[in-house]
């Protein structure tokens, strides 16, 4: 999800705490009045938000399942039409929520970061909030000594931050939620194997959202329409077979449990391709964000790679096998026709 002319309006923080030992909520410690910051310190927060919804793994459109009085969507859906006083106010409605989410002492504390502004053209309203942990380094001082914190945050190499991001399509100012809403959401922990507990409690607990339902769906499409991309390519033959042998690699046997076309592509094709390739995918108005990983609908098509030859000719293997054992290569045969050459690295088992 790339964000574009994006101006940031407001920001208030809040700190969270880890629940104690008794293992009971921690009052949030609520900030007074909004973030001030100079025109470089806002530029470089701007710039820690676009560069979190760039297209990367870490970052997932959501389906908005909690909608009612009192969720996310509905107090920040109030908050961005707040006069300042009560965008302070408001704004500790999602500290406490958060402070609530977090349901174990394994999940530490961190800044509660409540911010609006307008974003896309025409420019509409959107609200975010991260969770933004604390983190140790040193700071240079005038006299070229160095000063140790322990409070330091939103560090660019360090990317200890959450954030869900909720944007309204302007066209209705006050809609019937979720109408006219979309949620992204950022986590550095996004492509782990195992999505860890601190992912499930902010996307879900917090948040009140879920993978979409029709994320089988949009596998299946990114199958189909990676493959029509493939086919329809001038490269050699033997060179389209290592993409499909990537494209099933990717989705069968990757162990990830996102998708991405920009991940696929700077793995498996050179540059001038991939940029072509994810062009494509964009006409086809596939995401640009992650997808959760569902292959429920394509699991057949993945359980074996086909080559068709005329004459009803078939060779048939399970993906990883044809690409560990199998090389394919196209070349001119006689009378100028086009032949293709199979070597299969291993000896005939059974004949029928």
């Amino acid at each position: 999800m790339a964000l574009e002319n994006v101006t940031i309006n407001r920001i208030c923080l809040h700190e969270v705490h880890r629940r104690s030992d008794e293992g009971g909520v921690v009052r949030p410690t609520y900030g007074a009045g909004l973030l001030a910051l100079s025109p470089q310190a806002l530029g470089a927060f701007r710039s820690r938000v676009i560069a979190a919804f760039k297209s990367t793994a870490q970052c997932m459109e959501m389906a908005i399942r909690e909608f009612g009085h009192g969720s996310v969507i509905s107090n920040g859906a109030h908050l961005v039409s707040t006069l300042n006083p009560e965008f302070i106010q408001h704004s500790r409605l999602f500290a406490d929520a958060l402070a609530n989410a977090q349901g174990s002492r394994q999940i530490p504390g961190g800044l509660m970061v409540v911010f609006d502004g307008t974003l896309g053209h025409p420019a509409t309203p959107f609200f975010g909030l991260m969770k933004a942990e604390l983190h140790e380094g040193f700071i240079k001082t005038d006299d070229l000594q160095a000063q140790f914190v322990s409070d330091l945050f939103l560090s660019p190499k360090t990317k200890l931050y959450k954030i869900g991001l909720f944007v309204s399509n302007g066209a209705n100012p006050h809609p019937e939620l979720p109408d006219g809403w979309s949620a992204t959401v950022y986590d550095s922990a996004m492509t782990a194997s195992q999505r860890d507990n601190a992912a499930t409690y902010f996307h879900s607990t917090f948040l009140g959202l879920d993978f979409p339902e029709n994320a089988a769906q949009q596998v299946k499409k990114f199958f189909e329409q990676t493959k029509a991309f493939i086919k329809a390519t001038n490269l050699p033959e033997e060179q389209k077979v290592d993409l499909y042998n990537g494209l099933y690699t990717y989705l069968k046997l990757d162990r990830g449990n996102t998708i991405q076309t920009t991940r696929f592509a700077e793995t498996y094709m050179n540059d001038d391709l991939a940029d072509d390739y994810i062009a494509h995918m964009r006409r086809q108005r596939f995401p640009d964000g992650a997808v959760a990983k569902d292959i429920s609908e394509i699991s057949g098509n993945l359980r074996l790679r086909r080559f068709k030859f005329p004459r009803a000719i078939t060779l048939t293997g399970p993906p990883d096998a044809v690409r560990d054992l199998v090389s394919v290569s196209a070349f001119e045969g006689e009378d100028g026709a086009a032949w293709t050459q199979i070597t299969i690295r291993g000896q005939i088992e059974a004949q029928e």
